[in-house]
């Protein structure tokens, strides 16, 4: 009887090493940065989603799931803003190279990086998932009579329950004080709130 017992035993420890060894995984990030990588694992363990990390290449990180979970794993990061965009700062977009720049692909080169610093601060703000911030500084002629106005755009996409409509006025000062010589009512913001987790 006890030989019957363990040979049942040894029988469904085997059957549920298959089934485990059966579950399909599907990586739902992959060349995360650390940081990111974490972010993104706290997210989805909060949830009750299993995840894990594996590494990838250059230090890099991929995030694992259940495939089951994939669909649920997706939206929520969505809705939380994870992972967060990569911005390149004003060093990145300056890289010294050997090629010599036109003033004008200089000045190009110049907003983006402005424009890229800008958004990585407002992402920062409690309730911003992303920003995008377009920026217009004409090239006027110092000589002329009549000049046109920098001005600037910015779109938030907000979590759903986050009521950020009251930052409005110190987003424009932020980025006013960044750009010279821009004027406060030449810079609009634009709030988009991102859908609520689904239940």
């Amino acid at each position: 009887m006890q030989f019957f017992q363990r040979f049942m035993l040894l029988g469904m420890l085997a059957g549920s090493l298959v089934l485990t060894g059966c579950k399909e995984e599907a990586t739902l990030h992959s060349q995360l940065e650390e940081r990111q990588a974490n972010l993104v694992m706290a997210a989805l363990m909060d949830a009750g989603i299993d995840c894990r990390k594996k590494a990838g290449e250059e230090n890099l990180w991929n995030v694992v799931i259940d495939a089951n979970d994939f669909a649920a794993a997706v939206n929520l990061l969505e809705s939380q803003g994870l992972p967060q965009r990569k911005y390149q700062g004003v060093t990145e977009v300056f890289k010294k190279s050997g090629m010599v720049s036109s003033p004008s692909e200089e000045r190009i080169r110049f907003m983006d990086a402005l424009a890229q610093d800008l958004a990585q601060t407002i992402s920062s703000i409690d309730g911003i998932l992303d920003a995008r911030v377009h920026i217009v500084l004409p090239e006027n002629d110092p000589f002329a009579k009549n000049t046109l106005p920098s001005s600037a755009a910015v779109a938030i996409r907000s979590r759903w329950d986050a009521e950020v409509e009251d930052l409005i006025p110190q987003i424009k000062s932020l980025v006013m004080n960044a750009i010279e010589g821009l004027q406060y009512e030449k810079i609009t913001v634009t709030v988009f709130k991102a859908a609520p987790p689904q239940k």
